[in-house]
């Protein structure tokens, strides 16, 4: 699905658009797994605006695909990560996209989105913990951005001690408000004077990688990945 029931400030990518059947897809899974295909990444939008995507989880898990799954992790109810529980943790995988603290996060996310996100994030896990499962697999999506490069360390040093798994480091993909709508402080984008700063720090998360010290919590891009986010912004 293109639809979203956030409207992230920095987003173009998600609208209403005509979307494929449950048989349809389905019918995907079925053709991709005789081909020989094994991972199955479903992307949004938002994937649990469809009301049937547990349904498309555990069927592509039980055709054998090994499933991780992008969300914002507002729409994940008790009873629904009481139905994700009974997917094997070890055939479906999250990544929750968390865009920094509460105040950088819900700058770029709206309002309570974090609060939102934890909540549905902490369903999940104690609905594994409930049915008795091992520990599943769970990280985030965070954007480097100007909104939260002061404390990035400390975002990381949050997402630790709630229980995620690791993060892995994006960018951003557009470098100037097209809509004419973001207000001076909710710009994003780095700018020359930030370019010292965010150096350092990118060696600093680059050298955390190399040392590889960390049992649980990992950085997942490579050392290369994070140098090259400062030449990103500036070129």
């Amino acid at each position: 699905t293109l639809r979203c029931n956030l409207k992230c400030i920095m987003c173009t990518t998600c609208y209403s658009s005509p979307e494929l059947s449950l048989q349809e897809i389905y019918s995907i899974i079925d053709q991709t797994s005789e081909m020989g295909v094994e991972v199955f990444n479903p992307l949004g939008g938002e994937p649990f605006m469809r009301g049937d995507i547990e349904d498309i989880l555990s069927y592509a898990v039980q055709k054998g695909f090994f499933v991780s799954l992008t969300t914002n992790g507002t729409l994940i109810s008790q009873r629904r990560a009481e139905r994700i529980a009974q997917i094997p943790v070890d055939r479906l995988h999250f990544n929750f996209s968390l865009d920094g603290n509460q105040r950088s996060n819900d700058l770029v996310r709206g309002e309570g989105n974090y609060a939102r996100a934890i909540e549905g994030y902490r369903r999940l896990r104690d609905a594994d913990e409930r049915q008795v499962n091992s520990r599943r697999k769970i990280l985030t999506n965070t954007i480097l951005h100007a909104k939260n490069l002061q404390n990035f360390e400390e975002i990381l040093e949050e997402q630790e001690q709630l229980g995620f798994d690791g993060v892995q480091i994006l960018n951003l993909f557009r470098s100037e408000d097209t809509t004419n709508q973001i207000s001076t402080d909710q710009k994003l984008w780095f700018d020359e004077k930030d370019m010292s700063e965010l150096t350092n720090l990118c060696e600093r998360l680059a050298q955390r990688v190399e040392r590889n010290d960390r049992s649980g919590y990992r950085i997942q891009n490579s050392p290369q990945e994070i140098r090259n986010i400062p030449s990103y912004y500036q070129d």
